[in-house]
């Protein structure tokens, strides 16, 4: 385990309250790992609330009022669908302002669908491009903006499932470690997927 990990570990530690043994990090490959240890360590409240849903409703009448359109939005719609791409730096942050939350920043590959998906040196890929945000779907956005907006959106004194700790540490990822949140999937491994040591 490198001192990334080690770091990481340690702020989840902090967030959650809990501690986690040298025995029980050393067996942490995925993020849904993680989450797992982490949500057995914790005490829970279930509620009959739903986070996703409700920010995806917040998600869908933000989107009505920005779009002229009154096409349904459904969760497997790809972003893209409603913005143009000549429009989308400026209509990306109005969307933001509607949604009162943070969104994940656009990268160039949202701007510019044509360019690769790797930097080339001398020929040779060497560095890969973001992934466009824009080319998500509107259920991984809701997943995206829980885990960007989780302090606003998630008490930890009263985590009510399994998926909310889950997004705690999908943006503590992203904060600690610098990997886009647009990236980060629960069945992704630290140090393969990630790039974490």
């Amino acid at each position: 385990m490198g001192l990334d990990s080690v770091e990481l570990i340690m702020s989840v530690e902090d967030k959650f309250g809990i501690r986690i043994e040298d025995s029980e990090a050393e067996k942490i490959y995925t993020v849904q790992e993680f989450a797992d240890i982490v949500f057995s360590k914790i005490s829970f409240n279930p509620t009959n609330k739903c986070l996703s849903q409700i920010v995806f409703f917040k998600i869908r009448k933000a989107l009505s009022t920005l779009i002229s359109d009154e096409k349904k939005i459904t969760p497997n719609m790809k972003i893209l669908e409603f913005f143009n791409l000549l429009e989308l730096k400026e209509k990306w942050y109005q969307f933001e302002m509607l949604l009162a939350l943070r969104l994940p920043r656009l990268v160039a590959l949202d701007f510019n669908p044509n360019l690769g998906t790797h930097v080339k040196v001398f020929g040779i890929k060497t560095i890969k491009r973001d992934t466009p945000v824009s080319q998500g779907t509107i259920k991984q956005l809701v997943d995206w903006i829980i885990s960007l907006n989780r302090d606003v959106l998630i008490d930890i004194e009263k985590i009510s499932s399994k998926y909310e700790v889950e997004r705690i540490i999908c943006g503590m990822i992203e904060d600690k470690i610098g990997v886009p949140i647009s990236e980060i999937e629960v069945h992704h491994s630290f140090t393969n997927d990630l790039g974490i040591d």
